[in-house]
């Protein structure tokens, strides 16, 4: 049996730090000078992407109690597709360049395996949030 609710808390948690990712970066950007070549800028990105997909794989796992590899991994490969979506829905919408999704499947991945991870975590590290 699936545990939705590990499923759709996870993706909403993923879709919610996707969302403040989005507000942060802008802000760094005008705050930083010469942002876009800045390491900082760089790494701060990178760590607000790797945090979303560990928070809400390590939630999803903490909440369905077992099988935390699965639940993790379906966390971040479908708030993946569904900010890719998202993104392309808002370029076309606004009549901007559409993003390519050509790497889509290999962040799906990515972003499916470091959901797993916390999934795997939430489920090994101090017990499995369930009475046994």
């Amino acid at each position: 049996m699936i545990n939705r609710k590990a499923i759709y808390q996870g993706t909403l948690v993923f879709l919610a730090l996707y969302v403040v990712h989005l507000i942060v970066v802008p802000i760094l950007l005008r705050s930083l000078e010469d942002a876009k070549n800045s390491s900082v800028f760089w790494g701060i990105h990178q760590f607000l992407g790797v945090a979303t997909c560990l928070i809400s794989g390590f939630i999803a796992g903490r909440i369905a109690g077992q099988r935390g590899f699965f639940y993790g991994f379906n966390v971040g490969a479908l708030g993946t597709v569904i900010s890719a979506l998202a993104a392309l829905l808002w370029a076309l919408v606004v009549g901007s360049k559409s993003p390519s999704l050509a790497t889509l499947p290999f962040w799906i991945m990515i972003n499916g395996f470091l959901g797993a991870f916390a999934g795997l975590l939430a489920n090994n590290i101090g017990g499995s949030g369930k009475p046994a």
